[in-house]
Protein backbone atom coordinates (compact mmCIF):
# COMPACT_ATOMS: atom_id res chain seq x y z
CA UNK A 1 0.00 0.00 0.00
CA UNK A 2 2.89 2.33 0.74
CA UNK A 3 4.30 2.00 -2.79
CA UNK A 4 1.01 2.91 -4.44
CA UNK A 5 0.57 5.86 -2.07
CA UNK A 6 4.02 7.18 -2.91
CA UNK A 7 3.40 6.80 -6.65
CA UNK A 8 0.04 8.50 -6.27
CA UNK A 9 1.49 11.45 -4.40
CA UNK A 10 4.28 11.80 -6.94
CA UNK A 11 1.74 11.85 -9.77
CA UNK A 12 -0.36 14.45 -8.00
CA UNK A 13 2.73 16.57 -7.44
CA UNK A 14 3.60 16.48 -11.13
CA UNK A 15 0.06 17.35 -12.10
CA UNK A 16 -0.39 20.08 -9.49
CA UNK A 17 2.69 22.20 -10.18
CA UNK A 18 1.34 23.58 -13.37
CA UNK A 19 0.27 22.77 -16.83
CA UNK A 20 1.84 22.95 -20.21
CA UNK A 21 1.21 25.82 -22.59
CA UNK A 22 -0.91 23.40 -24.58
CA UNK A 23 -3.20 22.83 -21.62
CA UNK A 24 -5.12 25.56 -19.84
CA UNK A 25 -5.87 25.46 -16.14
CA UNK A 26 -9.48 24.52 -16.84
CA UNK A 27 -8.35 21.63 -19.06
CA UNK A 28 -6.05 20.40 -16.29
CA UNK A 29 -8.88 20.67 -13.76
CA UNK A 30 -11.14 18.69 -16.11
CA UNK A 31 -8.48 16.00 -16.49
CA UNK A 32 -7.90 15.80 -12.72
CA UNK A 33 -11.67 15.54 -12.25
CA UNK A 34 -11.69 12.63 -14.69
CA UNK A 35 -8.94 10.88 -12.70
CA UNK A 36 -10.81 11.56 -9.44
CA UNK A 37 -14.01 10.08 -10.84
CA UNK A 38 -12.14 7.01 -12.06
CA UNK A 39 -10.37 6.58 -8.70
CA UNK A 40 -13.58 7.01 -6.72
CA UNK A 41 -15.24 4.42 -8.97
CA UNK A 42 -12.58 1.80 -8.22
CA UNK A 43 -13.63 -1.38 -6.48
CA UNK A 44 -10.23 -3.06 -6.15
CA UNK A 45 -6.53 -2.35 -5.76
CA UNK A 46 -5.75 -3.14 -9.42
CA UNK A 47 -8.05 -0.31 -10.47
CA UNK A 48 -6.35 2.19 -8.13
CA UNK A 49 -2.97 1.12 -9.49
CA UNK A 50 -4.15 1.63 -13.10
CA UNK A 51 -5.55 5.08 -12.34
CA UNK A 52 -2.34 6.02 -10.52
CA UNK A 53 -0.24 4.84 -13.49
CA UNK A 54 -2.39 6.85 -15.91
CA UNK A 55 -2.22 9.92 -13.66
CA UNK A 56 1.57 9.59 -13.43
CA UNK A 57 1.87 9.26 -17.20
CA UNK A 58 -0.31 12.32 -17.74
CA UNK A 59 1.69 14.32 -15.19
CA UNK A 60 4.93 13.36 -16.91
CA UNK A 61 3.50 14.36 -20.29
CA UNK A 62 2.51 17.72 -18.82
CA UNK A 63 6.01 18.20 -17.43
CA UNK A 64 7.63 17.30 -20.76
CA UNK A 65 5.30 19.55 -22.73
CA UNK A 66 6.13 22.53 -20.56
CA UNK A 67 9.86 21.79 -20.66
CA UNK A 68 11.76 23.69 -18.03
CA UNK A 69 9.08 26.37 -17.91
CA UNK A 70 6.39 25.82 -15.33
CA UNK A 71 3.19 27.52 -16.34
CA UNK A 72 1.58 28.67 -13.13
CA UNK A 73 -2.08 27.96 -12.59
CA UNK A 74 -4.33 30.68 -11.20
CA UNK A 75 -4.97 30.68 -7.46
CA UNK A 76 -8.54 29.57 -8.10
CA UNK A 77 -7.39 26.68 -10.28
CA UNK A 78 -4.79 25.70 -7.67
CA UNK A 79 -7.53 25.58 -5.01
CA UNK A 80 -9.72 23.46 -7.29
CA UNK A 81 -6.79 21.19 -8.08
CA UNK A 82 -5.97 20.74 -4.40
CA UNK A 83 -9.60 19.94 -3.58
CA UNK A 84 -9.88 17.40 -6.39
CA UNK A 85 -6.57 15.83 -5.43
CA UNK A 86 -7.74 15.57 -1.82
CA UNK A 87 -10.96 13.88 -2.88
CA UNK A 88 -9.04 11.46 -5.09
CA UNK A 89 -6.66 10.66 -2.25
CA UNK A 90 -9.57 10.09 0.13
CA UNK A 91 -11.22 7.68 -2.29
CA UNK A 92 -8.00 5.74 -2.79
CA UNK A 93 -7.27 5.61 0.94
CA UNK A 94 -10.79 4.39 1.77
CA UNK A 95 -10.67 1.67 -0.87
CA UNK A 96 -7.22 0.44 0.15
CA UNK A 97 -8.29 0.43 3.82
CA UNK A 98 -11.38 -1.60 2.90
CA UNK A 99 -9.28 -4.05 0.90
CA UNK A 100 -6.82 -4.40 3.78
CA UNK A 101 -9.69 -4.68 6.27
CA UNK A 102 -11.43 -7.33 4.18
CA UNK A 103 -8.25 -9.36 3.99
CA UNK A 104 -7.59 -9.01 7.70
CA UNK A 105 -11.27 -9.05 8.64
CA UNK A 106 -11.84 -12.29 6.78
CA UNK A 107 -9.05 -13.97 8.74
CA UNK A 108 -10.29 -12.51 12.00
CA UNK A 109 -13.84 -13.62 11.26
CA UNK A 110 -12.66 -17.13 10.42
CA UNK A 111 -10.57 -17.27 13.57
CA UNK A 112 -13.48 -15.98 15.65
CA UNK A 113 -15.85 -18.50 14.08
CA UNK A 114 -13.36 -21.31 14.61
CA UNK A 115 -12.85 -20.46 18.27
CA UNK A 116 -16.56 -19.83 18.91
CA UNK A 117 -17.82 -23.17 17.56
CA UNK A 118 -16.27 -25.47 20.18
CA UNK A 119 -17.16 -23.11 23.02
CA UNK A 120 -20.78 -22.88 21.88
CA UNK A 121 -21.20 -26.65 21.67
CA UNK A 122 -21.88 -27.40 25.32
CA UNK A 123 -23.59 -30.67 24.49
CA UNK A 124 -20.45 -32.08 22.85
CA UNK A 125 -22.00 -32.19 19.37
CA UNK A 126 -19.17 -30.13 17.91
CA UNK A 127 -16.63 -32.52 19.32
CA UNK A 128 -18.60 -35.50 18.10
CA UNK A 129 -19.03 -33.91 14.68
CA UNK A 130 -15.32 -33.33 14.33
CA UNK A 131 -14.51 -36.87 15.38
CA UNK A 132 -16.37 -38.35 12.40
Amino acid sequence: MQKISIAFLAALSLASFGCSKKSSGSESIAKLTEFRDRMCGCKDRACTEKVTEDLTRWGQEQAKASGDKIVKMSDDDMKKSAAISGEMSTCMTKLLAQVAGAAGGGSAAAAAAGSAAPAGAADGSAAAGSAH
